[in-house]
């Protein structure tokens, strides 16, 4: 247990970091009232709240880590060798890397997000389009909370994990168990389905990092699912 006190400490870290994350979805640091929706003003305020906490944390990364500091942080390693996973339909043929996988894998999730989030959010009143201010909006605020989440549950573990020489897949199912429980009591996706989403999201996006060295796909892939839930909440009637 001494051995592995530094996973242990960040582990830490990374819980009271999703507990400000609550804490800030109910109050957070700022107060805006710029938007004529209140759901504008207040992810504004969420967003800069989380970023702060976000920005903190890589700090505490980096003073842990001390082997690999913030490597990992990486968006040029885009490609590597996939760890063959049957069990869920990860069957990469001869030559397929995270190119190939992180796309068509990370389309999949994508669109199955936007179906939950749907029937979670406005398939009863249905969708009023606006295309300012809500469209910046949704890309910046989707930009801001797939870095700050990226960076909780995912770079945090995998950069530890590795930084020990621990097996990858002690920060995959970290990130699975976490981010899994985080969005049972989540906006949306919630409940059930949400919660097994996200540990399967937790654990792939984790694996992305492990194998290509880099944030890349782990973070392209959360923006996307975040334009997607944002584009419902914001539109919604």
């Amino acid at each position: 247990m001494i051995k592995n006190w530094r996973i242990g400490t960040v582990v830490v870290f990374s819980l009271i970091a999703t507990w400000l994350l609550f804490v800030f979805m109910k109050a957070p640091l700022f107060s805006i009232a710029i938007f004529d929706k209140d759901i504008l003003n207040f992810y504004m305020g969420y967003e800069l709240s989380t970023i702060i906490v976000s920005s903190v944390f890589l700090l505490v990364l980096y003073l842990f880590a001390d082997k690999l500091r913030l490597r990992y942080l990486n968006l040029k390693k885009i490609d590597g060798v996939v760890r063959p996973a049957p069990l869920v339909g990860i069957k990469p043929k001869d030559g397929e890397g995270w190119k190939t996988i992180g796309l068509t894998i990370g389309s999949i999730i994508t669109v199955v997000t936007g179906i939950v989030v749907y029937f979670q959010t406005v398939s009863e009143n249905g969708l009023t389009f606006r295309l300012f201010p809500e469209i910046p909006l949704i890309l910046l605020f989707a930009l801001m909370n797939s870095f700050t989440e990226e960076v909780i549950f995912r770079l945090s573990y995998t950069t530890i994990v590795a930084n020990e020489k621990r097996n990858p897949r002690i920060s995959e199912f970290l990130s699975a168990a976490v981010f899994g429980g985080v969005h049972y009591f989540g906006i949306a996706p919630s409940g059930i389905a949400g919660a097994v989403m996200a540990a399967f999201n937790g654990w792939f996006l984790a694996k992305s990092i492990n194998e290509t060295k880099g944030f890349f796909w782990a973070w392209v892939i959360h923006f996307a699912q975040d334009v997607i839930i944002l584009f419902f909440l914001f539109m919604r009637n």
